[in-house]
């Protein structure tokens, strides 16, 4: 069963569209070259433009665990957190219905 983070913030106003850029040029990448990331993704919600879901999938939760100890989870947070308009707040999950990365 594959590991889930999701980190829910909101973004300050006219910061929206740097945050994006800087994640998927920046964050998206280095996350997806982790060992143990099967996938990364930036959700921005339609109805409030300034509410973002950052969801990364992992084989397991010690691959997540490692990428977090590494030091890197909290360099990508940093490039982003100029647009932070509170705390962001982290929730993890079991997936099911993923295919299992090698």
């Amino acid at each position: 069963m594959a590991f889930v983070r999701i980190g829910r913030f909101r973004a300050l106003p006219d910061t929206t569209e740097r945050l994006r850029d800087v994640y998927e040029a920046e964050a998206i990448p280095a996350i997806r070259a982790a060992e143990g990331n099967i996938s990364a993704v930036l959700l921005q919600q339609h109805q409030a433009r300034d509410t973002f879901m950052a969801i990364t999938v992992w084989s397991t939760a010690e691959d997540a665990e490692r990428y977090d100890r590494s030091g890197e989870a909290a360099a990508m947070v940093d490039k982003i957190r100029f647009a932070f308009a509170g705390p962001p707040s982290l929730s993890t999950y079991d997936a099911f219905g993923i295919p299992h990365q090698a």
